[in-house]
């Protein structure tokens, strides 16, 4: 290497801290801003498509912040991260991935990350929460790149420095959950209408309590919620069918009783697609009836959970006159 070179690649590595030290002063106190700005700043940086943190959670692998780039999307990554090559850096904490050109490299060239997700150039280290691996920090480019000694050092302290965020964030997300829990235990305890008598499952009551704790990752994520209602008389049998519905949904979903014989499924991170396969399933269970249903974007204009049961309302209305199985009311009003 000549002299010049090694000038030059120490000026780049020492433009990227400083570029991460004014982070740090612009977000000491905000960890949604270091995060995403601080991804922001790697897209930037490093010159890539993406950048992205993800996590293995009960739902598996997700991506929980992320930033791209002009031109850029997060299709297919978002909805498939484990495609990618975070499971390869978890599996190997210690050592961290860069890849420049994946279709060129033997070992990559029929990985999922480049047949499924089109990444030919990856970078990537694991976030530890002390000796446990609980996700990783990635950049991802469309087009072959090389990561210099810089860039490489800029990813791996961004990583460590997010590891320690993240670990302080999810105590505090703990500490949350733990007192809406106890919130609701009191309430249970206090208030034994937070579940209907007559049909047994929750009701509005709890579902006030329980938006509480899922609305603050539905608007972290800027994700939808999927809703559906439909009627059905409180016929014999029709408790304990109710009951066995409930018990098939999956664990973030909820079905309360909204008001008399009138039921509400709500089905967090979920798009059209998948509600309709949920619906159908509760369908096999409960026998066919007119529903409508509407996605609620809780992170924008659609704030409230009024306006999305107006719409689904409508919807369920629409269903109920014209004898259809399922309309949809995506329209905001």
């Amino acid at each position: 290497m000549s002299p010049g070179k090694a000038v030059k690649r120490r000026s780049a590595k020492a433009d990227h801290l400083a570029a991460l030290a004014d982070l740090l002063n612009a977000s000491r106190t905000e960890p949604a801003r270091l995060f995403e700005h601080g991804l922001a700043l790697l897209v930037d940086r490093l010159g890539v498509d993406r950048a992205l943190l993800t996590r293995v959670s009960a739902l598996g692998y997700e991506v929980f912040w992320w930033a791209v780039a002009d031109g850029a999307s997060m299709e297919g990554v978002f909805e498939a991260p484990e495609k990618g090559f975070c499971p390869w850096v978890m599996a190997h904490p210690d050592r961290p991935l860069a890849i420049h050109d994946a279709a060129a490299d033997p070992k990559w060239r029929k990985s999922t990350g480049l047949l499924d997700l089109g990444i030919r150039a990856y970078a990537g280290v694991a976030l530890k929460e002390g000796e446990r691996v609980v996700g990783t920090l990635c950049v991802q480019h469309r087009a072959p790149r090389a990561f210099d000694q810089g860039q490489t050092a800029l990813l791996r302290a961004m990583g460590h420095l997010m590891a320690r965020t993240l670990e302080s964030e999810n105590l505090k997300q703990e500490l949350r959950s733990a007192m809406d829990a106890l919130e609701l235990s009191g309430a249970i305890v206090e208030d034994s209408a937070l579940q209907s008598m007559r049909s047994g499952l929750p009701n509005r009551h709890y579902l006030d309590i329980w938006l509480r704790v899922s609305l603050f990752m539905a608007r972290r994520r800027k994700e939808p919620m999927a809703l559906a209602l439909w009627s059905q008389p409180m016929a014999t049998g029709t408790k304990g069918r109710l009951a066995a519905a409930a018990a098939h949904l999956r664990g973030e979903d909820l079905i309360i009783e909204l008001s008399a014989d009138q039921y509400l499924l709500i089905m967090p991170h979920t798009g059209v697609e998948g509600a309709e396969i949920l619906i159908a399933r509760l369908r096999e269970l409960l026998g066919q009836h007119p529903t409508g249903a509407t996605l609620w974007h809780p992170d924008g204009d659609d704030m409230t959970l009024k306006s999305a049961l107006t719409r689904a309302a409508k919807a369920f209305t629409d269903a109920t006159r014209d004898g259809a199985p399922l309309i949809w009311n995506r329209i905001l009003e």
